[in-house]
C-alpha cells in the first residue's frame, strides 16, 4: 500500500511561514493541530529541519500520528549497495523510529498511520520490531488505520545466493516472532520473500489480524500457504520459482484483487484457474502477467469457472507472446458472465527478452471455443495493448464482438517501443514489420474490417484518445 506523496502546499506554508523576519511568532500563532497535520505531510528529514527551525514546534515533532520512515531518506539510492553507508543509514533510521515512537507528553496521542520501509539488517532488525510492537501493544489496535512494512533486500534478487537467501528468510522469521502485535494489526506487507528453496511459508493469521494487503517480490519458497487471513484483499506476487501454483488459498473471505507475474521455468508446469482459485469466489479483479514467456495457465470449459469468477469485473492478462496467440484468452470472457473490462498485452519482441536458459520459452496455446457459443451481456470495454494490422488479431477481435453483444467501446494500443528490437530491424533488412495503422484512411479502413456483420455503435479508439 502506497502512501500519498507529501502535500505541496505543506512546503508553501513552511515558505511563507519562514520568509518573514518575524517568522517564529508567525508558527508559534499556528493551533497544534495544524502544525502536527503540516509536519505529517512533509517527508520526514524536513519534518524534522523544520522543527529545529521553529523552536516552540520541537516538541511536537514526537507527537506526530502519521509517520512514514523511509530508509532511503537516510542514505542516497545510489549507497544502498555499500554494506557501511547501508549499516549507518540503519543506525540512523533505529534511532529516529526510537524518537518518534517514544512516550509523549500527550497521554492521548495514537499512532495512526505508520509506513515503514528498511532493511533486514541484523545488528537492528530486531530492536525495530520490539518498539513497533510495543507502539502498538500501548495503543489500541482499532485505532490504528494503516500499518505497513516494506523489508527490502540488500542484495538484488538476481544475484542472491542460496545461503543469503537463507539468511533473510531467518531474518523475516526472528522479525516477525518478536513483533506479534505488529503483524496483527499490519494492514500491509511488501518484502523479498527468500527462505531458501526448500521452505513452506504459512500464513495463519489471529481471526483480529488486519493484513489487507500482501505482496511477494522474487518467492523462492516452494509454496507460500494463506491458511487463514481473514482481512486480506489483494495478493502481488512478481516472479516466483518454486512449483505452479506458487500460493495456495485457503480462508480468505474478503480477497477480491490478485496480481501474479512471472515467467514459467522449464520445470514448472500449468496449472488450471478452477482448482487454484476455488476458494476465492469474492475476486472481482484478476492481473496475470507471462513476461513474455510461455502462458503459465491453462484453458478449460466456462462451467467450470463460473463458481469462482461470478464476481469477476476486470481482467489483465499482460505480456502475451506473439507465439502463444490469443484466442485462448477468450476461455476467461466466457467463464466471467459479470465481467465489464477485458484487457490484453501483445508482446512482439524479437529480441528475446532475458534470455534466461532455464525459461520455457513460448509456445501456441491450444484452445477449442465451446461448441455454442456464449454471449457475454455484460462485457463494455475491450482493451489491447500492441496491436498490429495482422489477420490473426483482427480475427482475435471479431471472435469477442461476437460473444460481447453488449460491447460499447474497443481501445487499439500501439506496441511499447523496444530500442534492441529497433536495432535487430534496422540491421536486419529482410525482416518486415507489421504496421499500427497511423492517418485516418487506415483508421477507418480497420474499423469496417472489424465491424462488418456486426453493430456500428460499437465505438473504436485506435491509438490515444
Amino acid at each position: 500500500m502506497e502512501v500519498a506523496t507529501p502535500n505541496n502546499n505543506a512546503h508553501q506554508v513552511i515558505d511563507e511561514l519562514v520568509s518573514n523576519d518575524d517568522d517564529d511568532d508567525r508558527l508559534s500563532a499556528l493551533p497544534d493541530e495544524i502544525s502536527i497535520d503540516i509536519l505529517q505531510r512533509l517527508p520526514l528529514r524536513t519534518s524534522a529541519q523544520t522543527t529545529i527551525l521553529a523552536r516552540r514546534w520541537t516538541h511536537l515533532f514526537p507527537s506526530m500520528t502519521h509517520l512514514k520512515i523511509d530508509i532511503n531518506e537516510f542514505v542516497p539510492c545510489i549507497l544502498t549497495r555499500h554494506n557501511v553507508a547501508r549499516s549507518m543509514a540503519m543506525s540512523w533510521y533505529t534511532q529516529a523510529l526510537r524518537t518518534l515512537l517514544a512516550p509523549t507528553i500527550d497521554p492521548d496521542r495514537t499512532i495512526r498511520i505508520m509506513h515503514l520501509r528498511f532493511y533486514p539488517t541484523d545488528s537492528y532488525l530486531l530492536s525495530i520490531a520490539r518498539m513497533v510492537d510495543d507502539a502498538v501493544q500501548s495503543a489500541s489496535a482499532s485505532k490504528i488505520e494503516v500499518l505497513d512494512f516494506a523489508i527490502l533486500n540488500e542484495v538484488s534478487e538476481v544475484h542472491c545466493t542460496e545461503k543469503q537467501m537463507s539468511r533473510y528468510g531467518r531474518r523475516f522469521m526472528s522479525f516477525f516472532q518478536a513483533c506479534p502485535n505488529g503483524f496483527s494489526c499490519s494492514t500491509s506487507f511488501y518484502g523479498l520473500c527468500d527462505s531458501g528453496r526448500n521452505s513452506v511459508l504459512k500464513i495463519d493469521a489471529s481471526p483480529c489480524s488486519q493484513l489487507r494487503t500482501l505482496r511477494m517480490i522474487f518467492c523462492s519458497y516452494i509454496k507460500v500457504e494463506l491458511v487463514h487471513v481473514p482481512k486480506l484483499e489483494s495478493v502481488d506476487c512478481d516472479t516466483w520459482v518454486g512449483v505452479n501454483p506458487p500460493v495456495y488459498f485457503g480462508c480468505v473471505p474478503l480477497l477480491d484483487k490478485i496480481r501474479f507475474s512471472s515467467t514459467c521455468l522449464k520445470m514448472q508446469q500449468p496449472f488450471v484457474l478452477s482448482s487454484w482459485l476455488s476458494t476465492v469466489p469474492t475476486l472481482t479483479s484478476l492481473h496475470l502477467d507471462f513476461q513474455y514467456e510461455m502462458v503459465w495457465i491453462m484453458p478449460e470449459e466456462p462451467k467450470k469457472l463460473f463458481p469462482i469468477f461470478r464476481n469477476l469485473k476486470d481482467v489483465y492478462l499482460y505480456n502475451i507472446s506473439n507465439d502463444s496467440g490469443l484466442d485462448w484468452t477468450l476461455f476467461v470472457l466466457e467463464g466471467a458472465p459479470s465481467l465489464k473490462s477485458f484487457h490484453v498485452k501483445i508482446s512482439h519482441h524479437i529480441c528475446g527478452g532475458d534470455g534466461f536458459e532455464h525459461n520455457a520459452g513460448s509456445s501456441n496455446v491450444v484452445w477449442e471455443a465451446s461448441s455454442d457459443i456464449i454471449k457475454h451481456k455484460n462485457l463494455r470495454l475491450l482493451d489491447i495493448i500492441g496491436f498490429e494490422t495482422e489477420e490473426n488479431l483482427i480475427k482475435y477481435i471479431r471472435l469477442a464482438i461476437q460473444r460481447a453483444i453488449a460491447l460499447q467501446r474497443i481501445h487499439l494500443h500501439e506496441k511499447e517501443p523496444c530500442e534492441d528490437c529497433d536495432d535487430i530491424y534496422l540491421n536486419t533488412p529482410s525482416l518486415s514489420r507489421t504496421r499500427f495503422p497511423n492517418n485516418e484512411q487506415e483508421k477507418d479502413l480497420l474499423r469496417e474490417q472489424l465491424l462488418q456483420g456486426f453493430s456500428s455503435s460499437i465505438e473504436i479508439i485506435i491509438g490515444c484518445y
